[in-house]
């Protein structure tokens, strides 16, 4: 399949689910592909079972993505631990580069009528099935479906904010661990992949299981999960109910793997104060953290103390913080798209500069002086425009942004 034809037909939620957890371009960038893959497991330990399993699958993800049908099986059992690998492949025929795939994508996605639906349809959970069964494994020692987390730019380490923005998956149920944090990870164990893991009590309850070998380790290894019902492809099951913390500690914790983690060598000394400051949990890998700041809150601290346009840093003194006064200014308006509210965003401005960008309160040659010395003075908005607008032209940027005032 052509990605101009992926990115251009209406496809199934699956592969959309699939290629935006986990893409990868080859070497010489003529193909893109997504892969289901899986492991043999202890608790499972049946080779026949596993291979049965696969060709079902196959079966399955095949007759899901009509009339797509590419799904194709490229396992090598070769390995004491074979692992089942079945690829969907596109034919890079517009030559796409890693962000750009990763933009489109992410646009067609949200163009989707079905995510805007208040309740969990089938397509979103059949989005969330090839987003996280796809390559999850069954966690056996807690109640959690963990997959490793791969991103190739700040975007994408927070694209799992799709989840619950817009697929109905409650982030209480939703864990994110990063690997620079991990206790394996500091003490020097095991240095896996970060991590992004489902509550399975709540995943197999709501969104249920394709994969009839990941049901086999479930039912061996959980004696409180019990097979329910299956709704076609998918099997259903009863599990005891969990609590739905009020707290958006998953959130939070994206935003502050972004500010504080992303793309930094951290000395061992830094990664300690780290999950000081996170308040971890060192006996366990999973993060427990009571600090608790808004998204403002992260941007006063962790930005400068100056106009993001004129650049000034004397307005004056505000008489709770006793720190210079600046207004926070969303550069392309939120509207009701969540995922606009986000950290790269925001900027400190000055009032007076804030007032210009209210729309019609200012000419527009105004307006957009100050849209363009935001883009220039905060490289990270004009970066995260690029992505949220599909756009490298810089003026066409700065027009998108100012007919989008509010």
């Amino acid at each position: 399949m052509k990605v101009s034809d992926f990115l251009k037909e209406d496809v199934s939620p699956l592969l959309l689910g699939a290629f935006y957890s986990r893409y990868i371009f080859s070497n010489d960038n003529l193909k893109i592909y997504t892969e289901v893959s899986y492991k043999i497991s202890k608790f499972a330990d049946d080779y026949n079972l596993l291979i049965n399993s696969k060709n079902i699958l196959l079966e399955k993800l095949n007759k899901i993505s009509y009339p797509f049908s590419f799904w194709q099986d490229v396992t090598k059992t070769t390995s004491n631990t074979p692992q089942m690998i079945l690829k969907f492949e596109l034919d890079n025929d517009i030559n796409l580069t890693r962000d750009s795939f990763y933009n489109r994508l992410n646009v067609k996605i949200l163009s989707q009528d079905f995510i805007y639906e208040e309740k969990l349809n089938e397509y979103k959970k059949m989005f969330i099935r090839g987003f996280a069964e796809s390559r999850g494994s069954i966690d056996t020692t807690r109640p959690l479906i963990a997959m490793d987390y791969f991103y190739n730019s700040l975007i994408e380490v927070k694209r799992a904010r799709i989840l619950y923005d817009y697929f109905n998956v409650p982030f209480s149920v939703l864990n994110f661990n990063p690997r620079e944090l991990q206790n394996d990870y500091v003490t020097g164990r095991r240095k896996r992949n970060t991590q992004l893991r489902f509550n399975l009590y709540w995943y197999v309850k709501h969104i249920g299981l394709l994969n009839e070998y990941k049901v086999s380790i479930i039912t061996n290894v959980y004696n409180n999960i019990k097979y329910s019902h299956k709704d076609g492809e998918v099997k259903y099951f009863t599990s005891p109910d969990i609590a739905h913390s009020k707290k958006d500690s998953f959130d939070f914790m994206l935003r502050y793997y972004a500010n504080n983690i992303f793309n930094k060598k951290l000395s061992d000394f830094e990664i300690e104060n780290l999950r000081n400051e996170l308040n971890f949990n060192t006996s366990s890998d999973i993060n427990s953290f009571k600090r608790d700041l808004s998204l403002i809150e992260l941007i006063r601290l962790n930005t400068p103390d100056e106009c993001s346009s004129c650049k000034t840093t004397k307005t004056y003194t505000h008489k709770n913080t006793g720190r210079q006064y600046f207004e926070y200014h969303h550069v392309i308006s939120i509207g009701k798209n969540h995922e606009l509210d986000d950290e790269n965003n925001i900027v400190k401005l000055c009032p007076t500069c804030h007032r210009i960008v209210k729309k019609g309160s200012a000419p527009e040659t105004e307006q957009k002086t100050v849209i363009r010395n935001i883009l220039h003075n905060r490289p990270n908005v004009f970066e995260f425009a690029k992505h949220i607008y599909d756009l490298e032209n810089f003026e066409e940027i700065v027009n998108k942004i100012w007919q989008n005032l509010k």
